[in-house]
């Protein structure tokens, strides 16, 4: 996105959705308006889970969560992904994520299997 003003910070109870109030938010702007915005939870001794990251449709495939996650995301940090989620795991992949394990039938509607992902801390 050159040229456009493209900010990560630690985000507000109120940029994201009240569910993930008990987490730790990240939030990326463009142009001073939040665009996305990640949950994570600390794990204690450097480690922590991605658990949820979205980037609003019309800004999507531009960085954005690339920028986000690079912040959001220090230390040890594991993840799942629907299997069928290609873009999100060449993302992860590309961050240096690998896949640990398989959940069977972990996502519903539609049922899915889930790749546990880990990035460790070097």
């Amino acid at each position: 996105m050159a040229g456009t003003a493209v900010t990560v910070r630690r985000g507000t109870l109120a940029e994201a959705p009240a569910a993930w109030a008990d987490y730790e938010i990240w939030v990326v702007a463009v142009e001073g308006e939040v665009r996305g915005w990640a949950a994570v939870r600390s794990l204690g001794a450097g480690e922590s889970e991605l658990l949820q990251v979205e980037v609003a449709a019309g800004y999507r495939r531009r960085g954005l969560a690339r920028a986000l996650l690079t912040a959001a995301l220090q230390g040890t940090v594991f993840l799942e992904v629907r299997e069928s989620n290609a873009p999100a795991i060449a993302l992860y992949e590309d961050l240096g994520f690998v896949v640990t394990a398989r959940r069977r039938d972990y996502y519903h509607a539609p049922r899915e299997d889930a790749l546990v992902m880990a990035r460790r801390k070097v």
